[in-house]
């Protein structure tokens, strides 16, 4: 693959294939010039899938042994000079033009992120314990980076420093992250597991960093590499908002907002619990155990008739593959039953069990 000035990057799964599906139908919508690639994720089922767009060969080196969410880091080594990286979980509905154009302005290494705070205004408040949001700003790097023993693992880095970022969506340009950054942190996160945490590692282990976010916002910070926000050109609303979206709106650019991310919300699927009383159920159950752990949710949430962002998604899927099948219906609604009842029960526990 030859590399090209500006494109997408979109990482997926088998398990989210039917959201990457439509959040690539729905850039073609409103970005058609922007070329598209998709990062195959584990088990990614190469002779059986639904994309239009070319699927990115694996990498050679140290890259290939990337593994679970850490492919994200073949952005870095792809065939886009400057690219847009989503995860799989969205829907766009407004033009990302603009961002490109931003982007490909840029000299140097940099990362246009979400969330960003200027670096002054975030120092300020995470060296002053009398500053109101001192300790939820704080709060964030474990979240964020991990809750694993991070200033053990390097005790000349300050994990303070910069805000933590998420890297579900991010701009960069390729050979930011390096494959001997990769490398290098691979070595010695395997000899601290084994030397001081006492386990084995995997790609899935998360007693040190949050997965591929974890490690991206140490190797960032590690390298100095400049950050920017995404905002305005590329603007998030949650799955958790309340918010219904429709193709007769996003063809007349009638939105302020760029992507919808659910982030853990209800998302799309073919499931009958995505619309009407049984989105409401569910709406009310995710948003009453959410309110006891600190998760966001619109107080109007679960009085919406279909999940954020669903007749959209619908109507794409239905555009390029067909209605929705009786069969897989059935599947994916008795996979939310489940969620469901995990959800009363959790709602219970904090309830009546914790006070």
């Amino acid at each position: 693959m030859q590399a090209r000035d500006f494109g997408i990057y979109v990482q997926t799964y088998p398990g989210d294939v039917h959201l990457a599906s439509i959040l690539v139908r729905s850039i073609q919508e409103v970005s058609p010039e922007i070329p598209i690639v998709i990062i195959p994720g584990d088990d990614f089922e190469y002779d059986n899938h639904p994309f239009d767009v070319p699927i990115m060969p694996t990498p050679a080196g140290f890259w290939r042994e990337l593994g679970h969410k850490d492919r994200s880091f073949w952005a870095f080594d792809g065939p886009f000079d400057t690219f847009l990286f989503l995860d799989a979980d969205m829907i766009c509905v407004k033009s990302l033009d603009a961002l490109a154009e931003r982007a490909l302005g840029y000299d140097g290494d940099f990362l246009l992120v979400q969330p960003w705070r200027d670096d002054a205004e975030w120092q300020s408040v995470v060296r002053d314990p009398r500053h109101p949001h001192h300790a939820a700003w704080r709060a964030l790097v474990p979240s964020e980076v991990g809750r694993g023993p991070l200033e053990a693992f390097d005790p000349d880095h300050d994990f303070y420093a910069i805000q933590p970022f998420n890297t579900g969506a991010f701009v960069s340009r390729r050979g930011v992250i390096r494959e001997s950054d990769l490398v290098g942190l691979h070595e010695a996160e395997r000899k601290f597991y084994h030397e001081v945490l006492r386990k084995e590692w995997s790609w899935e282990s998360r007693d040190l960093f949050f997965y591929d976010q974890g490690r991206m916002n140490y190797l960032v910070a590690k390298r100095s590499v400049p950050l920017h926000p995404l905002e305005p050109e590329l603007i998030f609303r949650p799955g958790a908002d309340a918010l219904q979206v429709h193709l007769e709106d996003v063809k007349r650019d009638a939105y302020d907002f760029h992507l919808i991310h659910w982030m853990g919300a209800k998302s799309p699927s073919p499931s009958w619990f995505c619309e009407g009383p049984l989105f409401s159920l569910f709406a009310s159950l995710w948003a009453a155990v959410g309110e006891r752990t600190g998760r966001y949710a619109h107080p109007d949430y679960a009085r919406l008739p279909e999940c954020t962002g669903y007749s959209l998604w619908r109507g794409y899927r239905e555009a390029t593959q067909g209605p929705l099948r009786f069969g897989e219906r059935v599947r994916w609604s008795l996979r939310d039953l489940r969620r469901s009842v995990r959800l009363f029960r959790r709602w219970v526990q904090l309830r009546f069990l914790r006070g």
